[in-house]
């Protein structure tokens, strides 16, 4: 391995010090309680080679969104398989982003601050717009599904594709936070389980999307 390779190799390496620690921060504390110094000392690094690569905790942090969406859109697209019908798709589509809630809580929470909180930037840094592009290409997928329902007709054909796609997230994404942030609450006043909710949504979903008549 030559000179110029071997620096090459070690700047990622670093690169990615900086990022995994930064992780474990933010996931921890949260990002408005967390520092710079505290990153580099994790990544045993200077503060000066840390702002070398990232100027600001918010890059940082949409570095970290973009690994969660990549995480997140390959587990969606490996739910939607080809031989199935886009009604099975949508579904397993948001099984998958369930799963996704549980075993990547980090990455769930990250992504629903940077989207609230971090989007209206009136500059935003190219990380920033990457991991934007990157929310864009999640929602691509569950528009997709739609779109394949409909044209097989495992989904009532007069839906817009686009709109409903986001109605669906917002949907399933706000019962996550529900349950992650209420569950305790509504266990002890009403006696119901996350699984009975999770069985209410899909047979809704259901309904929705293949235009059935609630008996």
């Amino acid at each position: 391995m030559g000179v110029v390779e071997r620096k090459e190799r070690e700047k990622r390496q670093r690169k990615e010090a900086i990022i995994d620690a930064a992780e474990q921060i933010f996931f921890k504390q949260g990002i408005e309680n967390s520092s710079m110094d505290e990153i580099a000392q994790l990544a045993e690094l200077s503060k000066g080679t840390v702002y070398s690569y990232f100027k600001s905790k918010e890059e940082l942090y949409s570095t970290i969104v973009l690994r969660g969406f990549i995480i997140l859109k390959k587990k969606l697209k490996e739910s939607a398989l080809p031989q199935e019908s886009g009604y099975q798709n949508v579904k397993a589509i948001s099984e998958a982003y369930i799963k996704f809630s549980y075993e990547h809580t980090g990455y769930f929470d990250a992504i629903l601050y940077y989207q609230n909180d971090l989007f209206h930037s009136r500059k935003r840094e190219p990380s920033q717009v990457e991991s934007l592009e990157g929310g864009n290409a999640v929602i691509g997928v569950l528009v997709h599904a739609i779109q394949k329902g409909k044209a097989d007709g495992s989904i009532t054909p007069d839906l817009q594709e686009v709109e409903t796609a986001f109605v669906l997230w917002s949907q399933i994404t706000g019962l996550l936070q529900v349950i992650q942030r209420k569950m305790s609450i509504i266990a002890y006043h009403y006696k119901i389980k996350p699984d009975d909710l999770f069985q209410n949504y899909f047979e809704l979903l259901e309904r929705s999307l293949r235009n059935l008549i609630i008996s």
